[in-house]
């Protein structure tokens, strides 16, 4: 068809103008249709460059959509790893602390019933032997009745029995001391007055009577002293105790190797605190404080 046209218009140019005319005619039929053609040749070529186009960014997309669904799988497939990992060492760990929980509370029981045993138990026939040795009236029937207690006591230890005594603290604190007296070993209170101890817990009650007969055991067991006092003091909230003996007095080294250990766990539990005065020319001094509530 270009050959043509260009034949044509040669022709036209060439030809006589009676010829040019019909050669004209024949161009111009020829060229409208040359172009309407290739406008279709266009327009097709258009739309199928279109249709490509789209599929291309559809493609593109999907692709898209693809990885990002990879990522999500992959992302929930991690997240899931770690969180089991993290459980099944949350899960070691917890078993571990329960298990070494259930160990520290079997020891504290068991530590807590040694000392019981040691407190009521032991301390308890010393105090009974005392009396036998020190009191020259102390008869069979007394020292039966006096191990029976311990007895009583001894077995209330693993059911946590309260002691249901009505008996007045300070009358308590006045015959403990006073179980510790002979002929050799002279033993004195002050300011044990009912209202020293006022406001003091039962629990608290136990461990000062437990700790004043431990200072009273290690006296009577290693001291040779002959002269014994305890001095109490309340000052607002607070109460001193002052312990004083002329015995041959003990070395820092050798407080926790005489029993006296039991002694300063149990000012501990009660929030008090204890100083021992080794550094004096005759005896033990020990000051202990603690509060009322």
């Amino acid at each position: 068809p270009d050959d043509q046209i260009e034949a044509l218009q040669k022709l036209i140019i060439l030809e006589e103008p009676e010829f040019s005319k019909s050669f004209f005619k024949i161009y111009q039929k020829l060229s409208d249709s040359i172009q309407t053609s290739r406008s279709k040749a266009k327009n097709q070529f258009a739309l199928i460059r279109f249709d490509s186009e789209k599929n291309k960014a559809d493609n593109l997309k999907l692709q898209k959509d693809n990885t990002v669904k990879d990522f999500q799988i992959y992302s929930i497939s991690i997240l899931s790893l770690i969180v089991a990992v993290v459980g099944i060492i949350w899960y070691r760990k917890r078993k571990q602390r329960l298990l070494l929980e259930s160990e520290n509370k079997l020891k504290e029981q068991q530590l807590k019933t040694s000392k019981k045993v040691h407190d009521v138990v032991a301390n308890g026939i010393y105090q009974v032997m005392t009396k036998i040795e020190n009191q020259n009236d102390f008869n069979k029937e007394q020292a039966l009745d006096e191990l029976e207690f311990v007895y009583e006591k001894s077995r209330d230890i693993s059911y946590e029995n309260p002691d249901s005594h009505d008996e007045k603290f300070n009358e308590k604190i006045s015959k403990l001391v006073a179980s510790f007296k002979n002929d050799e070993i002279k033993t004195f209170t002050v300011g044990n007055q009912e209202e020293t101890w006022e406001n003091v817990t039962k629990s608290t009650q136990t461990e000062i009577y437990q700790i004043i007969r431990e200072l009273l055991v290690n006296m009577k067991k290693h001291s040779e002293a002959n002269n014994v006092v305890f001095k109490f003091e309340k000052t607002n909230n607070l109460i001193n105790i002052n312990y004083a003996d002329n015995g041959i007095g003990i070395s820092d080294e050798l407080i926790f190797k005489n029993g006296l250990s039991n002694t300063v766990s149990r000012i501990e539990n009660i929030n008090g605190k204890i100083t021992f005065e080794t550094k004096t020319e005759k005896g033990l001094k020990v000051n202990i404080s603690f509060p009322v509530s």
